[in-house]
């Protein structure tokens, strides 16, 4: 049978490769070991900052600052930006379509994990997980948030991102509003003041 290896760990041993199938979740981060704990830099990123004369502790307190993300260097273009996004700033419907895609050849399922904000609209989380049961995805695994505080300041235009001139998954008439996704403050509709249990966030 046929399946993808959990491959978090192998990751690491291996050099800051990302985990399989799922996108690094920041440039940079505290990885906490037994032996104590380290700063792990993406170490593509770090060789395209040597060649602009970027790579100083500037540059990295910046992307820290920005939870692992570069939108805010003036130094990189559209397209590096775009192939450094975190996993936070990726259109989650990517890696739902994604996983879609290789369903077909896998016999198990697959550790897919999604990345919202911790003030994701349920509507919206909604959305995703029926999106991923209609294309035949078998399971998902974790969905990892940022903490409350920290929402805010992580960018909610991917969650928005159009796959070339379409959406992905193009809103019939009669359904709700499109994504962005986890988008606060916009109205009543928008608000997460219900009672469902918010621990795991």
């Amino acid at each position: 049978k046929l399946a993808i290896a959990p491959t978090a760990s192998i990751s690491i041993i291996c050099g800051g490769a990302s985990p399989g199938i799922e996108p690094s979740a920041a440039n940079v981060y505290n990885h906490k070991t037994l032996s104590g704990s380290f700063v792990v830099r993406n170490p593509y990123l770090e060789k395209v900052l040597e060649q602009k004369g970027k790579n100083d502790e500037d540059t990295w307190t910046s992307i820290t600052t920005n939870q692992g993300s570069v939108r805010d260097l003036d130094c990189l273009d559209d397209h590096e930006k775009a192939v450094f996004k975190t996993a936070f700033e990726i259109d989650q419907r990517w890696l739902v379509e994604h996983a879609a895609d290789r369903t077909p050849y896998i016999c198990q399922s697959q550790s897919l994990n999604i990345f919202l904000p911790a003030d994701v609209h349920k509507r919206d989380l909604h959305q995703i997980h029926m999106m991923a049961w209609k294309r035949g995805v078998k399971s998902l695994y974790y969905c990892r948030s940022m903490s409350i505080q920290r929402a805010d300041v992580v960018s909610n235009d991917a969650f928005a991102e159009k796959i070339g001139d379409q959406s992905l998954s193009a809103p019939r008439n009669d359904a709700p509003s499109p994504l962005p996704l986890g988008t606060p403050g916009n109205g009543p509709a928008q608000s997460n003041d219900y009672e469902e249990c918010l621990s795991c966030q």
